[in-house]
């Protein structure tokens, strides 16, 4: 039987918006490249290196570091802005509920991951499993 819907809709998945600050003419991150969150800042993201996982892949090319790059991410449902109190999570880690309707950073990893961080506001962007 033949194989039918090879090519998936980019409508499918979870798609976000990163940077690449390491992107530039020599370096340049090409289309269906593989690439793993940074914590240098939020909604980063850098080259996957040998043995990494695949968090992202890269929708089209970019060869500036500041020019935003639109990415399939995957193990993640949504991304959600939810408010914190107190010490605010760092990018990169995960959180759990704080029992005041907000969250705190969990004590170990759990499939949610901070993307940006607003201390000014208490808030931060979290992809959730």
């Amino acid at each position: 039987m033949p194989r039918v819907n090879t090519t998936m809709p980019d409508s499918y998945g979870l798609s976000l918006t990163v940077y690449v600050p390491t992107a530039s003419e020599a370096n340049p991150i090409e289309t269906g490249d593989i690439l793993s969150w940074s914590t240098t800042s939020g909604y980063s993201a850098v080259p996957a290196g040998a043995g990494d996982a695949i968090q992202l892949r890269a929708k089209h090319p970019v060869t500036d570091p500041l020019e935003p790059l639109g990415v399939h991410a995957f193990g993640f449902s949504r991304v959600e802005r939810l408010p914190f109190e107190g010490t605010a999570p760092a990018l990169g880690d995960s959180v759990t509920a704080d029992g005041k309707g907000g969250v705190t950073t969990a004590g170990d990893a759990n499939g949610s991951r901070v993307l940006y961080v607003d201390v000014a506001a208490g808030l931060v962007d979290v992809a959730l499993p």
